[in-house]
């Protein structure tokens, strides 16, 4: 046995702490070869680990005291530089006592032996293994691993910060102020060492002295949010609610959002009596947590007394947008609008007041001319002279879209025209920089394509354009991606995770970017072709549509719905799902794509672990599944559930809450009840309301029905590949528009045409034979399972794709010379 397989032997014995083998083992590599140092370093560490520090010395010493001074000092550094490399070694093996016992004894070596970096690394470790202990609540034990960190490095500012909070958790509030004053001697620059002052000054209730800690926070960090807290907190304990209202009130400029200051301060303002002013900050706290109504209650309690300012009623507009209150919003914002007539942002949202749920078909008729109408007069009227104005009309872009325009199930292409002319003409005032076109920045026969996507919605949405990204033909084309979720990369969801893997570029952006910031970071990418699927869906891509960032611009049916803007040169969409005349519902150059036009990643089905009950279903119904957002069922489609249900008793409808909740739900049942009642049903007994689910419990719930019922105005698109991917039979009735159509052009895909209707007689025909000929149900669902795979990762439509880019970059590059 060579010298490193007995070094190695003896390192083996070492891990297992079998230290009598380990010194065996060296005794007799030294009596063979008395000259090798190393055996005598490892002997001596040997008996270190032991905790026998006097034979540790002796072995040691036994070999200087044979050597020359010379000699010595060599031996020396090597035994320090031996020992510093166990520290390392113990560190990284998480045997911090012995790394502790190691780098003491190198003193006893050396006493002026230095190592900052090695000290720093062990200190570390131990401050690092002490928060463990403290993260699971072993206090006592923590403390004393602080303690033992600050026993190598007394000016550690950090251990003595995390020593006092140990303390604290301890209710050892002496100690730990005694520990946080330590910090702060070593490091009076940290807000968070003055802080964890004021929570120990509290405790031991030395309150203006806690104030004075929480105070020299705020100065040294303004975004420190618990201090205003803490300091609001005690100003309402001491009746001091005037002081409070002040500290709230700074801290709102900096967290204008945050539900706890905004709650704090309503309180405050209600313990100085003044009442109006504690609804109106109730009313931003609740709106701040999305809780809608219960906001309304308090606004509305504060503008029965109050006047409020313009900020005041576009957040109270939103809240009626948000509740479906669109009477009420027309009301306030006519009454807004006599108290500042000039103000855009009031205008615009005056202007774009469409219901979420529509209750009779005629409303349609009536919002629809609205709007255009107000959009007309908001374009004659909108004046950028001044620069607060252009702010304003910037401002405007931000809060509102055209969204639920699309689900009125008409043809939008006019309207979105002009009111994208509207922004763009606004937007080259503002900033025309970004409004000219783009040439390509070289010839590209000689070179990758460059393709960027930008979207908020990689992990969800971006599952209908991912395999795009990743069957793309590297080889022709370089992707870049610009994440908008405001997600960090070290916290991405599944398809973000799989999107950067394919892409060759990604850049994460905030979720809500300064317009110029963005552009530029795009623009200097010079991309040749950039997609921008969300039109429409979020504010900051009905603005970017109106820019010109790339050579080419491209739009798909994230929202299946033209963007109307000049700078949009194509829509990318599916052949089969565009009618014939589908061109004329787009602004941009209408692209059929093969197939579906998307390549959809198939589905994982979960194991069935829930049965109907779980769902509020009964087992000897027959139930269709009808799971699109309540406001695609337009109210001239309400008699089909009713003329379904007529034919049996046995059938039950699942329909599931929209993410604007109950009150949504609510008129939709009072349509159905009304449309049920006409043919003599409660439409109780049939209907079941469901919150809305996570995707492994929908898919279940698909597993758990017999039939999906396809929305006639709006298709599904995702809802719909679920249910192919449990083998749910699907009925559909293709509508005038390509987001009608989406599930028939699943069918057509998938060669099961049986559940095509070309009429709503028809659909209602198809629906109710489903629900009574099993066997011809079964036949359907036998032959969606066989043909399935044809609907999941289709190259073609890729491949087509790339021969569009290819196509189309040659055609504009040949146009710029």
């Amino acid at each position: 046995m060579n010298e490193q397989q007995k070094i190695e032997e003896v390192k083996l014995f070492l891990d297992r702490e079998n230290y009598e083998n380990a010194i065996a083992v060296l005794e007799n590599c030294i009596e063979e070869s008395s000259e090798e140092l190393i055996y005598y370093w490892y002997l001596g560490l040997v008996y270190l680990l032991q905790k026998n520090e006097e034979l540790a010395q002796e072995v040691w010493l036994s070999v200087f005291l044979q050597g020359s001074l010379e000699e010595i000092q060599q031996w020396t550094i090597e035994l320090i530089s031996f020992l510093e490399i166990k520290i390392q070694e113990n560190i990284t093996d998480q045997k911090l006592d012995n790394a502790k016992i190691i780098y003491q004894a190198i003193f006893i070596i050396d006493s002026d032996y230095e190592n900052p970096e090695l000290l720093d690394n062990l200190v570390e470790a131990l401050s690092l293994f002490a928060s463990a202990l403290s993260f699971k609540k072993e206090y006592k034990s923590a403390s004393e691993a602080y303690l033992d960190a600050l026993k190598l490095k007394s000016n550690h500012a950090i251990s003595w910060h995390s020593l006092a909070l140990t303390y604290y958790k301890l209710e050892q509030y002496c100690e730990a102020e005694e520990a946080i004053q330590k910090a702060i001697e070593h490091d009076n620059s940290s807000a968070q060492n003055y802080h964890v002052l004021g929570l120990i000054l509290e405790k031991t209730e030395k309150i203006s002295l806690a104030i004075e800690a929480y105070l020299k926070v705020i100065k040294q960090d303004p975004n420190f949010i618990d201090a205003y807290n803490r300091l609001g907190d005690i100003y309402l304990q001491q009746e001091k609610a005037d002081k409070a209202v002040n500290i709230y009130e700074s801290a709102l400029k900096i967290f204008p959002e945050n539900y706890f200051i905004l709650n704090q301060l309503a309180l405050s303002y209600k313990s100085l009596g003044k009442s109006s002013m504690a609804s109106l900050y109730f009313g931003y706290a609740e709106y701040s947590r999305s809780q809608h109504q219960s906001a309304l209650k308090y606004f509305e309690e504060f503008h029965s007394t109050e006047l409020g300012d313009p900020d005041f009623y576009v957040t109270l507009l939103q809240c009626y947008f948000r509740c479906d209150e669109a009477i009420a919003a027309i009301k306030l914002s006519e009454k807004a609008l006599s108290l500042f007539p000039d103000n855009l942002i009031l205008k615009r949202f005056n202007q774009v007041i469409l219901p979420v749920l529509y209750h009779y078909p005629e409303e349609i008729d009536f919002y629809r001319q609205r709007f255009q109408i107000l959009l007309t007069q908001l374009i004659e009227e909108t004046q950028l002279d001044t620069p607060e104005k252009q702010e304003e009309f910037i401002k405007s872009l931000g809060l509102i879209t055209n969204f639920h325009l699309g689900y009125q199930g008409r043809n939008d292409v006019n309207i979105q025209i002009q009111y994208a002319n509207y922004v763009s003409e606004m937007v080259q005032k503002i900033c025309p920089q970004w409004c000219q076109p783009k040439i390509f920045r070289s010839p590209v026969n000689n070179r990758k394509i460059r393709v960027g996507y930008i979207s908020s919605r990689f992990h969800s949405l971006g599952m209908l354009y991912f395999n795009w990204v990743k069957y793309c033909d590297k080889t022709k084309f370089e992707v870049y991606l610009y994440d908008l979720s405001g997600k960090e990369n070290n916290k991405l969801l599944e398809y973000q995770k799989l999107f950067k893997q394919y892409s060759d570029h990604t850049t994460f952006i905030s979720s809500k970017p300064e317009l110029n910031n963005l552009a530029q970071i795009i623009s200097d990418d010079q991309l040749d072709i950039l997609i921008i699927p969300e039109i429409g869906m979020d504010h900051i891509y009905s603005t970017i549509s109106c820019l010109r960032l790339a050579s080419i611009q491209c739009t798909t049916w994230a929202h299946p719905v033209t963007s109307g803007s000049s700078c949009i040169d194509y829509f990318l969409s599916s052949d089969l799902m565009e009618p014939s005349n589908g061109q004329e519902h787009y602004s941009e150059t209408l692209v059929r794509l093969p197939n579906l036009g998307f390549s959809l990643p198939s589905v994982i089905v979960p194991i069935l672990n829930k049965q109907r009950s779980d769902f509020q279903l009964r087992d000897d119904a027959i139930v269709y599944l009808c799971c699109q957002s309540l406001f695609k069922y337009l109210p001239q489609h309400d008699y089909i559930f009713a003329a379904i249900a007529k034919q049996s008793d046995s059938f039950q409808f699942v329909f599931l809450d929209p993410a604007h909740g109950k009150v949504v739900t609510e008129k939709f049942e009072k349509r159905l009840d009304r449309a049920f009642t006409d043919f003599g049903l409660d439409y109780r007994k049939y209907c079941v309301f469901l919150p809305r689910t996570n995707q492994e419990e929908f898919l279940m719930l698909n597993q758990l029905t017999d039939i999906f019922l396809d929305a006639l105005s709006w298709s599904g698109g995702f809802t719909t590949r679920d249910a192919i991917a449990c083998g749910l039979p699907v009925v559909t009735c293709p509508g005038e528009m390509m987001r009608a159509r989406h599930s028939y052009a699943i069918l057509q895909m998938l060669g099961v045409t049986e559940t095509i209707a070309k009429t709503e007689t028809e659909y209602i025909e198809i629906a109710v034979r489903l629900g009574l000929d099993h066997e011809w149900r079964q036949f359907i669902q036998k032959k969606i399972i066989a043909n399935q795979n044809r609907l999941f990762d289709d190259r073609e439509c890729v491949v087509a794709l790339e021969n569009f880019f290819k196509e189309v970059v040659q055609k504009h590059s040949q146009k710029a010379l």
